[in-house]
């Protein structure tokens, strides 16, 4: 009898369940451990979201700056210029943008923002790999003069536009998150021109740099300045941070000289 009575009470005990104070210890453990599980998630969801979102970036730094000097270089380049040595006016006639008869770039300057533009252009013989501005290059005009580019640089709402003979083609667009603030983008370009403005000085080919208002009036002043002086060109680019993107942006800066210009003196 004693033992039967001994075997219930041991089979009481084996049967018991947990206490409500270990229940709300084990939440408490578990919701802890799931709460530095959904951090640790959470991190490295943020890591690489700002690792694309730097990646891009650089993407668009590197495609803004390599289409920016590769179509300002070509400033003044024209087919055969060895055989047609006075063919510069004819090939570049006044228009719109340029005043004066062979004249290949010119730009203005808005201290205020989104920031300065700057219009170049050369001509391009039947297939010779002379790009634009958009990688076009001229597979139809087959001419003694060949095809004339004029590109236009220029922010747009945040983006850097090139205009192409009169079209607009956006090079690197605006980026907008979930709550509307521009994440990628272009706030700003400013642009600066390498002239010789002292014709004694024989070492670089530019011994100054002046804002687009500056070369206008300078030189003489209006229509044609010290443009036709310009043998290199500073361009730097604000690019929105897209970690802090309502704080300073992030800019970069290339110096581009003028191959028809420049000569071995750049």
């Amino acid at each position: 009898m004693s033992n039967m009575r001994m075997n219930i009470v041991q089979h009481r005990h084996a049967a018991r369940g947990f206490t409500l104070v270990e229940l709300m210890v084990a939440i408490t453990v578990a919701l802890f451990l799931l709460g530095g599980l959904f951090a640790t998630v959470q991190s490295t969801r943020r890591s690489y979201g700002n690792q694309s979102q730097l990646a891009q970036l650089q993407d668009n730094q590197r495609l803004a700056m390599t289409m920016m000097s590769t179509v300002v270089e070509s400033t003044g380049y024209y087919p055969n210029p060895l055989a047609n040595v006075n063919a510069l006016p004819v090939v570049f006639p006044a228009d719109a943008l340029f005043a004066t008869a062979g004249q290949t770039i010119t730009g203005s300057t808005n201290t205020t923002g989104p920031g300065d533009k700057i219009t170049v252009r050369y001509s391009a013989a039947l297939n010779d790999n002379v790009y634009n501005c958009i990688g076009g290059q001229n597979t139809t005009v087959n001419t003694q003069q060949g095809q004339v580019f004029e590109n236009t640089f220029h922010i747009v709402n945040n983006a850097l536009v090139c205009t192409l003979n009169g079209i607009d083609y956006p090079l690197v667009t605006k980026g907008v998150n979930g709550a509307g603030v521009a994440t990628l983008g272009v706030t700003n370009m400013t642009i600066l021109y390498g002239v010789k403005a002292n014709p004694a000085d024989t070492g670089s080919c530019a011994d100054t740099y002046l804002t687009g208002a500056q070369v206008t009036a300078a030189g003489g002043g209006p229509p044609l300045g010290l443009w036709n002086s310009v043998c290199s060109v500073s361009v730097t680019l604000t690019f929105i941070n897209p970690i802090t993107p309502t704080g300073p942006g992030i800019t970069i800066n290339k110096l581009i000289a003028i191959m028809a210009t420049a000569g071995v003196n750049s």
